[in-house]
């Protein structure tokens, strides 16, 4: 069990050493041969958060997403997705564009999940679309012996994603 140590700094001392940091990590999104996304469907391998936590096994607060979705050149891919957080690196057995559901490594992966959000308010802005999630207040820790999280996502509607790639900005408080 963790041991808290709320004493250990003075809150001067606490709000000094906290950081906020800003990660980009892009993400592919590959429809491929197969068409469109069917609810459900994999919609992006599990792809490294390099340095999302300051120590490692450390801890961070993952507060803002935004993402932006490159694919379509007119910028029409709106569709909801989720986006879950995990510390672990495995990989899903279902491929991109496959159902999530029955992945024989289903629980490892989820074993690590820090947790998951929802972007549903993605809109066109002409050559990309944009979406976020704000005020996510997730707290995420990385495993023994490593900084980085990792990040994957689940398609929640006949999608009309293309091929491309979705960037996400990733906004961490850093103890």
């Amino acid at each position: 069990m963790a041991e808290t140590k709320l004493h250990n700094y003075s809150v001067q001392e606490k709000l000094n050493k906290m950081d906020i940091d800003l990660i980009d990590v892009t993400v592919e999104v590959d429809v491929g041969n197969v068409g469109a996304y069917t609810a459900g469907d994999v919609m992006f391998a599990v792809t490294e958060i390099p340095n999302a936590v300051p120590v490692n096994g450390g801890v961070a607060l993952l507060q803002s997403c935004s993402a932006i979705i490159n694919g379509a050149a007119d910028g029409t891919t709106t569709g909801a997705f989720d986006v879950i957080i995990t510390s672990d690196s495995t990989t899903l057995s279902a491929a991109v564009n496959a159902a999530a559901s029955g992945n024989t490594d289903a629980l490892a992966v989820m074993d690590g999940t820090c947790g998951f959000f929802s972007i549903t308010n993605a809109f066109d802005a002409g050559v990309v679309s944009l979406g976020d999630k704000k005020n996510i207040g997730m707290v995420c820790k990385a495993i023994a012996g490593s900084r980085s999280l990792y990040i994957w996502g689940i398609a929640q509607n006949a999608g009309d994603y293309i091929e491309g790639s979705i960037v996400f900005r990733l906004g961490f408080v850093k103890d």
